[in-house]
């Protein structure tokens, strides 16, 4: 670094660089490369510097010109049959006066008396003439039979529960009676448990809404007795 002087505080003069002469070269521009001293006798195109004045453009492509171009369709192999009848030229002379004796009402009427009979038409069935109509359905008696045997169980417990009689007879449940009333409360709940899951996830209306809750309220209960059941001996009462 140059030192701190006073006489660093006049501005040096700036020397502007001057610009060399342009080169121009000693071979005319329109020397045949022959020439030269490595030159070639043949001028190839595009072998030196690129295409000529005025071929360096874009070249401009017409319309699908790249797009591989089908053979024009011939005469047809197979000609097309003729389905109706020829329209009948102008200068064709119709037929007049063909007259015919044929009774199309007695024809018509032999057709049909000839024809084979088609499909008979089956008579509707009748549900009302079924031997079980009307009937309750027999799973829907044994499910009424069922419920009113789970009542009676649970009204049973219940009663233990709240106000036992003292004149009413006691007696144990036994252990088998115990883990068999566990099974069919377990299947009962899972049961509801998948009605329960089927239900819509919106209560948008009063139906629904009672029904959820219903559902719930019995699952409840019978969570509750599975674990009155599980606790230990359950004593059940019988009224004399």
């Amino acid at each position: 670094m140059q030192e701190e002087s006073v006489y660093a505080l006049i501005p040096n003069p700036q020397e502007m660089p001057s610009r060399p002469p342009m080169h121009n070269s000693k071979f005319p521009g329109k020397t045949h490369p022959a020439e030269f001293e490595f030159g070639q006798n043949k001028v190839q195109p595009h072998a030196t510097m690129g295409r000529p004045d005025g071929a360096n453009g874009p070249t401009k492509l017409r319309p699908h010109e790249k797009e591989p171009k089908l053979p024009s369709p011939g005469p047809p192999t197979h000609p097309k049959e003729k389905i109706r009848p020829p329209v009948p030229s102008k200068d064709e002379v119709p037929k007049m006066g063909l007259t015919s004796n044929k009774n199309f009402i007695t024809s018509n009427a032999v057709d049909v008396m000839l024809a084979k009979p088609g499909k008979v038409p089956q008579p509707e069935f009748q549900w009302t003439q079924k031997p079980d109509y009307g009937k309750v359905p027999l799973y829907l008696k044994r499910n009424k039979e069922r419920i009113s045997k789970e009542k009676e169980q649970f009204s049973q417990f219940i009663r233990v529960r709240e106000a036992p009689d003292a004149n009413a007879h006691v007696s144990q449940l036994s252990p088998d009676d115990r883990q068999q009333l566990i099974r069919h409360l377990k299947a009962k709940w899972g049961s509801v448990n998948t009605a329960y899951q089927g239900l819509s996830l919106t209560t948008d209306t009063a139906m629904k809404k009672i029904r959820k809750e219903a559902m719930e309220r019995d699952l409840a209960e019978i969570e509750r007795d599975i674990r009155t059941l599980e606790r230990g001996e359950v004593v059940l009462v019988v009224d004399d």
